[in-house]
């Protein structure tokens, strides 16, 4: 594994480091200390004065940690300032010097912040994402399993595995608030067992995946409509976006699994069936079967489910089941679809729900529109945009070029991706929009070369994705889940300034349903 050193988690000082803080704390001269305890032959031949500060105040910020660590915050705080201003000043600071030097390793618990445990660049990245306490970043591993650093934005592999080895080194000492067993760093997915495909039939031992699902034999019993099942779900998933083939072929592997263990086939389902699916998808049993943390669907540790869905969750996978049942009658493989218990709405209304969401997606959109707004907000203007007067969903707006824009008598046309391949009109509000974004990446009087990216962020983090990201050059733009956390961060600052709730929020909410493919 490639360390960082800024990211480490913060340890006890060494005997060294304890005696460079005191002989600051005492007056001698930081180039002395420097040239006398820091200095690395091997680099270093001399150290200037700028150079021996920087080097102390860093141990110094270390120190603080520790004691905070330690609980003792006047410590801390006595050493913020360092230097002492009198004899009595020096000698109380060199004294909590000798009495932290005393104490032993700390431990982490989970109400202590993350600040206290990582380098101020990584606490910053985590409290940006909410994740304040330690027992917020185990739970979001615990919740997510070893993806969990897909969800923070400015988290990548590297930083992801520098977190991951301490939060399992941190087991012992965390008990029952520690990562799970199933957590592990990136680089250890390699080293899982790879999924050895199975013949869907009765008695599984493990889940698989649709796409390493094998038909049984013909001859075995129930193998022919089984078989059939299986064929006729990946031509119905064929041809679909990327987006909805994902999210249908879950749910259909979901309901072929389920199938298969009360060894029935799609057109032997009746209405008590879908009842007893409808009641299982709220809490899928066995869970040691049915449930385990995301991760690759290549790997035996794959399971169909993270854990029971929720009503809104168990709503929308019925709704994929209809869909499926209709095209299999429609196809005349099933004589009548079987009626399936629609869920009652939600109680709980969410911040886009209320009667006044229509105003507060407006004011959105002129927020992101103001003068003083920087090129991030520009680019989630244009986003928003296409997706409320066009219906453009996110994951065909990170697919869209620039030459998917082309001028009509009626004006410029955008040329839709998916199935249906739909042209819409766009209006004169996206076009400035549009040509905002881009003169913000270079092209402020010109038209963006054909290949280009219509939406692309005008800065990159220096993370290995970022880096590779910048080598495509001008074919490289927003990916949905980029584009998604770009529209909720912003959405979240908006309704922070204007007083509202930001809670429930999803971009796709702010998708019209004109001309949707």
């Amino acid at each position: 594994m490639v360390s960082d050193p800024s990211l480490n988690a913060v340890t006890k000082l060494t005997r060294t480091e304890f005696a460079v803080v005191r002989a600051y704390a005492q007056g001698m001269r930081p180039v002395d200390i420097a040239n006398r305890y820091l200095v690395d032959p091997d680099e270093d031949e001399h150290l200037s004065e700028a150079q021996a500060i920087q080097r102390i105040l860093a141990l110094r910020d270390r120190l603080v940690q520790f004691a905070l660590q330690h609980g003792q915050p006047e410590i801390a705080s006595m050493f913020e300032a360092l230097r002492a201003r009198s004899d009595v000043g020096m000698t109380r600071r060199v004294d909590a010097v000798s009495a932290l030097e005393q104490l032993g390793q700390s431990y982490p618990q989970p109400q202590h912040e993350v600040s206290l445990w990582f380098k101020p660049s990584l606490a910053r990245r985590l409290a940006a994402a909410n994740i304040r306490r330690i027992e917020d970043l185990t739970s979001l591993a615990n919740r997510r399993g070893s993806s969990w650093w897909r969800a923070v934005p400015r988290i990548g592999a590297q930083s992801a595995e520098v977190i991951t080895h301490w939060l399992v080194r941190q087991r012992a000492a965390m008990g029952a608030a520690a990562v799970n067993t199933y957590v592990l760093p990136p680089a250890a997915h390699a080293r899982r067992d790879a999924l050895v495909p199975l013949t869907l039939a009765p008695g599984m031992p493990y889940p698989v995946p649709l796409e390493h699902m094998l038909a049984p034999a013909a001859n075995s019993a129930a193998g022919r409509t089984l078989g059939d099942d299986l064929a006729f779900v990946r031509a119905w998933l064929k041809d679909r976006a990327p987006h909805t083939h994902n999210s249908y072929r879950r749910e259909a592997e979901r309901l072929l699994l389920w199938n298969a263990s009360r060894k029935k086939t799609l057109n032997a389902l009746e209405v008590c069936d879908l009842e007893a699916y409808e009641e299982f998808l709220a809490d899928p049993q066995p869970a040691a079967f049915w449930c385990g943390p995301s991760g690759a669907r290549d790997r035996m540790h794959w399971r169909p489910f993270e854990g029971p869905l929720g009503t809104s969750s168990v709503a929308a996978a019925l709704r994929v089941v209809r869909a499926l049942l209709r095209a299999l009658a429609k196809c005349g493989h099933l004589t009548n679809a079987p009626l399936i218990p629609r869920q009652a709405p939600a109680t709980a209304p969410t911040a886009l729900r209320l009667p006044s969401h229509q105003a507060a997606v407006e004011a959105f959109l002129a927020w992101l529109g103001e003068a003083g707004q920087g090129p991030r907000h520009r680019a989630a203007l244009v986003a928003a945009q296409l997706m409320r007067s066009c219906g453009v969903p996110l994951s065909e707006l990170a697919v869209l070029r620039c030459a998917s824009l082309h001028s009509s008598g009626s004006g410029t046309i955008l040329q839709r991706q998916g199935s249906r391949r739909l042209a819409v009109t766009i209006d004169i509000s996206v076009q400035q929009a549009l040509q905002a974004h881009w003169a913000d990446r270079g092209w402020a009087d010109m038209m963006p070369p054909a290949q280009a990216a219509l939406l692309a962020p005008t800065e990159r983090p220096d993370t290995t994705r970022g880096r590779n990201k910048s080598l495509e050059g001008v074919v490289a733009g927003y990916s949905a889940s980029g584009l998604d956390q770009l529209l909720r961060s912003l959405w979240r600052r908006f309704c922070d300034q204007c007083g509202l709730p930001w809670e429930g929020f999803s971009p796709g909410q702010l998708r019209s349903r004109v001309g949707k493919a």
